[in-house]
């Protein structure tokens, strides 16, 4: 085939949908609104919306994990797109495959010096912020380079040890017609798209470790809710469950059941769980396994952090059970997890007695079904008199959330 004229951020959708990627998730901005019209042109791919940057590559790292593939985010730039480095850090630790789009207005030059307090607004430079945390960051200044970049970007993120990718580039040059031909396919080393639950990859290419850590005291909080919780979803012989957690004493015990996989967190910041269980859920969707299961279990002091994302999750209806496990020391006065699930269209439940978990799970699981948007069990060993009322007596532990 020869070389055709077409914007050159088409031969990059191009090329993300020869590799096999079916969903962006992403920020929309003025920036992106190329990538957008060269997605719709193409058709294939499918785009979701996040809250903001971190959700988004904490989505492609979700469904990256699950499929074995490279996962691709896409953010405007901007002051919230610095947030972006929170994800990408996640999956360099953990050693998952992304690809992450920034878009830019112009390709203008640099302004000259200036002192700070007489410069104008300029976007975050977020190739050098990102070197640190990237296997490669590029910003591109000719779109003639674009093809050549994204087939590079999702080799790099796959070969070795895999890991994020950050391409940048401006909207003007995204819309200018290149002369495209074909651009030659790397073949994929052995093991390449292997997916990455049930443990995390280590610097060994293609290797996959068991995640073993100590489990935390026992009775520590409401922690006695766990060995239920791994009998209940162990009771689901004919379909996978997918269990996304930070905790490690979730994955230290019990996780032997041949139809539920484990997706840990090793570098990810508080709050990872929600977003990661969006990009499980619309990866197992989008491969017609709609019977499987994604439940996420989270602390009290993570889940506020992304508990954002849960609208987007409703808007797209992507179905999945939350369990919190929150104890006294966890509690936010000012915040009331189930009324915060409901303010963004999903349905919650709180669990006081250790002996309505089961009852209350069962409920949340057929509800996520036949809602198909999230749902929350809000599960403590014990409710403080005060809780919700007034200022707690220590503020700083209270809002210290920790890593």
């Amino acid at each position: 085939m020869g070389a055709r004229r077409i914007p050159a951020v088409q031969a990059a959708v191009e090329i993300m949908k020869d590799e096999g990627a079916d969903t962006v998730f992403g920020c929309p901005g003025t920036a992106l609104l190329p990538l957008y019209a060269a997605l719709e042109r193409t058709g294939g791919i499918a785009h979701l919306s996040a809250g903001h940057a971190e959700g988004a590559a904490h989505m492609a790292d979700g469904w990256a994990r699950t499929t074995g593939k490279a996962g691709v985010a896409a953010v405007a730039a901007g002051p919230g797109a610095v947030r972006l480095l929170s994800g990408l850090y996640a999956a360099q630790q953990d050693a998952v495959p992304l690809v992450c789009i920034t878009g830019r207005e112009a390709s203008a030059p640099p302004a000259p010096a200036v002192p700070l307090r007489h410069a104008g607004y300029r976007p975050p430079d977020l190739v050098r912020l990102a070197g640190a945390v990237t296997k490669r960051a590029e910003r591109i200044e000719d779109p003639a380079r674009i093809p050549g970049a994204f087939r590079e970007a999702f080799r790099i993120a796959r070969e070795g040890r895999p890991g994020p990718v950050l391409i940048d580039i401006p909207a003007d040059l995204a819309a200018v017609e290149i002369a495209c031909g074909p651009v030659p396919v790397a073949p994929s080393a052995p093991g390449a798209e292997r997916a990455l639950v049930d443990g995390v990859r280590s610097s060994a290419p293609g290797a996959v470790v068991p995640l073993s850590v100590p489990p935390d005291p026992a009775g520590a909080g409401p922690r006695w809710a766990l060995a239920e919780l791994a009998e209940v979803f162990a009771a689901r012989p004919p379909a996978d469950t997918y269990v996304v957690s930070g905790l490690p004493e979730v994955f230290a015990t019990g996780g032997t059941a041949p139809r539920r996989h484990r997706v840990p967190r090793r570098g990810g910041p508080p709050g990872w769980e929600v977003p990661t269980a969006i990009g499980v859920r619309t990866a197992l969707d989008s491969r017609g396994e709609r019977a499987a299961e994604v439940v996420v279990v989270v602390d009290g002091r993570g889940f506020p952090l992304t508990a954002g994302e849960l609208a987007g999750a409703a808007q797209y209806e992507v179905p999945f059970v939350v369990v919190l496990l929150g104890g006294p020391e966890d509690t936010d006065p000012f915040t009331d997890p189930v009324k915060l699930a409901e303010a963004y269209g999903c349905a919650g439940r709180e669990v006081l007695d250790p002996a309505e978990l089961r009852s209350a799970v069962e409920w949340a699981r057929k509800e996520a079904v036949s809602t198909r948007r999230p749902v929350l069990v809000e599960v403590r060993a014990e409710r403080p008199a005060d809780a919700y009322d007034g200022l707690p007596a220590d503020p700083v532990h209270t809002r210290a959330y920790g890593t």
